[in-house]
């Protein structure tokens, strides 16, 4: 292990080159963590890294493929002694009707946002468990709270996370590993680019990023904001089938 790293917290973040990931690595960084960063596109990571090249790290993954997930964990581990923090931030994002006539794509949306993310845990969670230590922010969405038309196959692997991080926290509580789970509203990304309706309360990518940021700290289990979008979304949970469905059909 370098000693001149040996003092610092380590976060490992994936889906770093772009967006919240992206926003996240540069702010951990000025404050002083040691952020490695991963994802499919070396070119974004690369422009992420020369931020702050002296606290960023960036290694190519591909986090459907379990062994790479294993090595790129085997490698931050080796390197810098341990892992206090992993933000699962990578997914894949393809709105519209659920299109059972593309199951190419609906089977690579599931591989990114739910296996992969698996993979990755399966990845860090013995090391953790062993060091009775360590943190896991799991990144879902309020799209994952109720079925919801037009959310296509991202917003069922998003309640499959939620319920994934709700079990983890249950389970991974006695070895001292931290989960949160996070469930942000409209933020200015590559991927809300692709969404052809308003965006109500919509922030920026280094606006969510500090929002986050403050939240790691504090042992909330649930981080969500702006709650003038959350709450409601949140009391749609408690209608009845036959309300929610009346009253989605009616403002869709």
């Amino acid at each position: 292990m370098n000693t001149m790293i040996e003092n610092k917290k380590v976060v490992w973040i994936t889906g770093g080159g772009t967006g919240i990931g992206k926003e996240l690595a540069i702010l951990l960084a000025k404050k002083d963590w040691q952020v490695i960063i991963s994802g499919r596109r070396q070119d974004k990571l690369k422009e992420v890294e020369k931020q702050n090249n002296k606290n960023i790290s960036a290694l190519r993954l591909d986090i459907t493929d379990s062994d790479e997930c294993k090595e790129v964990a085997h490698k931050i581990i080796k390197k810098f002694g341990a892992l206090d923090l992993v933000i699962l931030n990578a997914a894949a994002y393809n709105p519209g009707n659920l299109d059972f006539n593309q199951l190419s794509t609906i089977k690579e949306v599931v591989n990114i946002n739910l296996i992969g993310q698996i993979n990755c845990i399966s990845a860090i969670i013995p090391s953790m468990k062993k060091r009775k230590s360590g943190q896991i922010l799991i990144v879902s969405s309020p799209a994952g709270f109720r079925g919801l038309p037009n959310a296509g196959i991202y917003g069922v692997t998003k309640s499959a996370l939620t319920f994934l991080a709700e079990t983890l926290y249950l389970e991974f509580s006695k070895f001292s590993v931290k989960i949160q789970v996070l469930h942000p509203g409209f933020v200015d990304t590559p991927m809300t680019k692709k969404n052809k309706f308003p965006m109500p309360f919509i922030l920026t990518s280094k606006e969510a990023a500090e929002r986050i940021e403050k939240k790691i700290h504090t042992n909330s289990f649930e981080i969500c904001f702006p709650k003038r979008l959350i709450i409601p979304m949140k009391l749609m949970r408690f209608l009845p089938n036959k309300l929610y469905f009346f009253f989605l059909k009616k403002i869709l």
